[in-house]
């Protein structure tokens, strides 16, 4: 019988593994201090709270926040409102409800 492997273990919706690359540390290092309660794998808050903490020591910007250097105009900031091709309806005539072309 062949035995199921497991994959990463995921808490909160990050893995140890992202945790680790996110603060600089082992995996093995993110587990033990998981294991000692310095923070909760299983809420996203509590881990956001930890990594950003140790992040800050080291002069690095917190995860989920843009850094400071980023251009102040991006692509998304300089998009006019209203101008939105999704919100702009064309009439066509056709009415959703009854599958049908409306003749007016």
């Amino acid at each position: 019988m062949i035995r199921k492997t497991r994959g990463p273990q995921k808490f909160a919706g990050v893995t140890y593994k992202q945790i680790a690359d996110w603060t600089g540390l082992t995996l093995h290092t993110v587990r033990s201090y998981a294991s000692r309660g310095e923070f909760d794998p299983h809420k996203l808050e509590s881990v956001l709270q930890w990594v950003n903490a140790r992040r800050a020591k080291h002069d690095l910007p917190p995860i989920g926040q843009p850094a400071e250097d980023t251009p102040e105009n991006s692509e998304l900031d300089t998009l006019e409102t209203g101008t939105n091709s999704l919100t702009t309806v064309i009439p066509s005539g056709y009415n959703p409800l009854t599958g049908e072309f409306d003749h007016e």
